[in-house]
């Protein structure tokens, strides 16, 4: 399998309300999406955090989240809140379409949720090799290329640019992510995300 590329030219810090905005909870219906994907280019975690509103935690219910993975297969993920924290979810998505509330009983009154994205661009969302990394600009803060294993490179801060780094037979495990809390802009060389398959 030859080589595609994901280009990374903004902060991918965790936006909290990047899907859905401060909401009253519902049940048995759809939050309004305000944005269907993250800043960036690639995929990402996605996030809820819940706030109790009045006296008395109400009872929270689950949020069925549906979108695309970074192959363009609908995926889905129940995310189950916490009250007064946030929780992230384990499933890669590239889009979210729906966020759709279930199970919720109020309490004291409306207790409210935003969904957004947690940190980091995932470039990839399965097993694959690396073939570089390029760095388009002069680095203002560390870059950070990893899988599930760990960090496979970091790139350090101030590094000129045009600066090309060769890991041509790389693997990488589980996902491949560029993580950076600056406006850098960088190009990872990797194989593309495989499909999922539903096996019997």
């Amino acid at each position: 399998m030859g080589y595609t590329y994901s280009n990374t030219s903004a902060t991918t810090a965790a936006v909290a309300n990047r899907f859905v905005t401060l909401a009253n909870m519902k049940v048995t219906s759809n939050y309004t999406i305000a944005n269907a994907s993250p800043v960036w280019s690639g995929g990402c975690l996605v996030t809820l955090t819940h706030a109790t509103v009045a006296a008395g935690t109400d009872e929270l219910g689950t949020v069925l989240i549906t979108g695309t993975n970074l192959a363009g297969q609908t995926v889905t993920e129940t995310l189950t809140p916490s009250a007064d924290a946030t929780v992230t979810g384990s499933q890669i998505f590239r889009t979210v379409t729906i966020a759709r509330g279930s199970g919720w009983i109020i309490a004291g009154g409306n207790d409210t949720i935003t969904i957004g994205c947690a940190a980091g661009n995932y470039a990839a969302g399965s097993n694959g090799s690396l073939g570089g990394v390029l760095v388009n600009n002069s680095v203002a803060a560390a870059i950070v290329v990893s899988d599930a294993k760990g960090t496979i490179m970091t790139v350090p801060a101030s590094q000129a640019a045009g600066t090309y780094y060769d890991l041509d037979g790389v693997d990488f495990a589980g996902w491949l992510k560029v993580a950076t809390t600056n406006t850098n802009d960088v190009t990872v060389f990797h194989t593309g995300t495989l499909p999922t398959f539903a096996t019997a």
